[in-house]
């Protein structure tokens, strides 16, 4: 049941990341790029964007909140939830933006796609710090989720 419960406090961290990632492409206008990075992964390797690209989010979002309490059994906390995700936007940045072809922290050539291409990427800093940001976020919701419901 504890790793139920973990999943399903990632599955939470994950669907209040998607909306807000969600909200800035299609809502504000104020995500670099037009496609989630899950998915823009999945069109980089020749597969279909949906509905794999949000298994993959959420199915990420439930691996890494399950590791969390794996890691750190009973004594999960805020501050671990962010480690872990800060530790899950490095290998994003590092290994996951590259085979994208957004380069390594975003700063490859994709700017220079056009603006409709989904696999389109602004210029700049703003990929990185808008999926730093998600990721923090996603990291509190995670290590307060399990220290509350799970570990408590």
């Amino acid at each position: 049941m504890k790793w139920t419960k973990a999943a399903g406090v990632g599955l939470l961290g994950s669907l209040i990341m998607f909306l807000l990632m969600m909200l800035g492409i299609h809502g504000t206008g104020i995500a670099p790029f037009n496609t989630p990075p899950s998915a823009a992964f999945l069109i980089e390797l020749g597969l279909p964007a949906q509905p794999l690209g949000l298994i993959v989010h959420f199915g990420y979002g439930a691996f890494w909140s399950v590791l969390l309490v794996y890691l750190y059994e009973d004594n999960v906390d805020t501050k671990k939830g962010l480690a872990i995700a800060l530790g899950a936007w490095l290998i994003m940045m590092i290994i996951y933006s590259p085979i994208i072809g957004w380069g390594l922290f975003g700063f490859g050539d994709a700017h220079t796609l056009s603006a409709t291409d989904p696999l389109y990427l602004e210029a700049g800093p703003k990929y990185l710090i808008s999926t730093l940001i998600l990721h923090l976020v996603f990291g509190a919701v995670i290590g307060l989720g399990n220290a509350k419901w799970v570990t408590s």
